[in-house]
């Protein structure tokens, strides 16, 4: 069995040398056996190995299990801390339904509390195979897609887990073996929990009735979906940067997003929800669906409530994702600069932007949307380069009249996102550059034109 660990952590990559582990011990077989294991494997893989325990303060014996996990890590030379929690209070506090959930956030805090202050340590669990089986079955029951049906991970951020190839009769015979003496948890033995549930009656009777191999089945769709997850998940990052696009909210390009499969779109909505949240805790699959129909057929303006405060509201060109508590809030790209003056002739950086200015003896030929020309006499100096502003508006070049600037980046197909991005460059009385976009007809170049000045600009990415 160890040769079996030994392969798995390498496989896997778990440990580093020089690393610390903290073991999360209940005192139960799987986790007495995880203690014993790693004790056994420090010097084959020089890591630091320390102990920690929860008291849910759930039940009666529940202190003196705390007792015996600090003096089995005691006799081992290992440090050990122990800490009692009251779960149902925790639960209470932070509104949660279920005391195992409860249970779990309130153990995981404290360990990764302890982890932290001893160094950066990463929390080694003593899940197993069968508890693999069971959570991967658990989450067939609720819905789940390739991302549940993953189970559990070797490696999850700080957390590892050795043990998860080994099934739970090799541990206990491990643990028999080496006369260990775990402690039992009674309500390990209670239906009222729904994982019991599953392990008690569920799992027996799909291998009475239905697949004596059930368990191997289960394990292989874990491998099976997670290595399908794992590549959806890597093509949907990929699309970061331009189908979703991060700073203090997240922006999600409609047009760009319905011209992706499916399946990344899902991916890439639970990866947006995460990048907020740090997790997915809460999100279902109708959550995804309804975010998917709002940014690729809903109306402007419309306001979708997520668990755990964020806000998710559609604009003219796609969804943002943002802190409920925080209000709309611009992205990176949506935040403007201040104006400043134009440089005559020679360049003026802003933002992302260069404008480049120069006489020039005749009227340039048309080089596109990057450069346009003025009656220098006619401007009124000096010329400021700016983001646009409450009530903009401007005469576009060949409407023969002044429109809102808000109505010319729709018409234009502006990105909302971005619009406040996009340099205006002005004179003292008007608008005379809606820049890559449109000139106005404000000073423009006739006949009796004696000084053309031609403005041009670059920029180190598209907007």
């Amino acid at each position: 069995m160890i040769d079996k660990i030994k392969t798995w952590i390498d496989s896997k990559r778990l440990i580093k040398p020089g690393s610390r582990i903290l073991a999360a011990c209940s005192g139960g077989p799987d986790s007495l056996a995880l203690v014993h294991i790693l004790n056994r494997l420090k010097g084959d893989y020089g890591f630091n190995l320390a102990v920690a325990h929860v008291n849910h303060m759930l039940r009666q014996e529940a202190s003196e299990e705390a007792e015996f996990v600090a003096a089995f890590s005691a006799n081992l030379g290992l440090p050990c801390w122990t800490e009692a929690i009251d779960v149902l209070a925790y639960g209470k506090k932070h509104k949660l339904s279920s005391q195992e959930e409860a249970a779990r956030l309130a153990r995981y805090q404290y360990l990764r509390s302890t982890a932290a202050a001893w160094g950066g340590a990463q929390i080694a669990t003593g899940h197993h195979r069968d508890d693999q089986v069971e959570t991967v079955l658990l989450n067939l029951l609720r819905g789940a897609g390739s991302g549940g049906l993953r189970g559990m991970q070797p490696l999850n951020r700080d957390v590892i887990r050795p043990l998860l190839p080994i099934s739970r009769q090799e541990i206990e015979a491990y643990c028999e073996e080496y006369k260990l003496f775990p402690r039992q948890d009674s309500s390990n033995f209670s239906t009222e929990y729904r994982r019991n549930l599953i392990r008690l009656e569920l799992l027996p009777a799909l291998e009475r009735s239905y697949n004596p191999a059930i368990r191997d089945a289960l394990w292989r769709l874990a491998v099976l979906a997670g290595d399908e997850y794992e590549y959806i998940r890597g093509e949907a990052a990929k699309l970061w940067g331009t189908v979703a696009i991060a700073g203090d909210c997240v922006t999600l390009d409609s047009q760009a997003l319905a011209g992706i499969p499916i399946a990344l779109q899902r991916e890439l909505i639970r990866q947006v929800i995460e990048k907020k949240r740090d997790e997915l805790t809460g999100i279902s699959f109708v959550h995804v669906e309804k975010l998917l129909i709002m940014a690729l057929s809903g109306t402007v303006g419309s306001v979708l409530t997520l668990p755990k405060g964020l806000l998710a509201r559609k604009t003219y060109t796609g969804l943002i994702v943002e802190d409920a508590k925080a209000g709309p809030v611009k992205s990176e790209r949506e935040q403007g600069f201040a104006p400043v003056e134009l440089v005559i002739p020679g360049s003026t950086t802003v933002g992302n932007y260069t404008v480049l200015t120069e006489f020039v003896a005749t009227l340039p030929p048309n080089k596109g949307q990057n450069s346009a020309a003025f009656d220098f006499e006619q401007l009124a100096l000096p010329l400021i380069v700016r983001s646009r502003l409450p009530g903009d508006r401007f005469r576009p070049r060949g409407l023969n009249g002044r429109k809102k600037l808000k109505e010319f980046f729709i018409d234009q197909k502006v990105p909302e996102a971005v619009r406040d991005q996009v340099p205006i460059i002005a004179d003292q009385r008007e608008i005379l550059w809606v820049a890559g976009l449109r000139p106005s007809e404000h000073c423009q170049i006739t006949t009796t034109t004696k000084k053309i000045l031609q403005l041009r600009i670059t920029k180190q990415e598209e907007f």
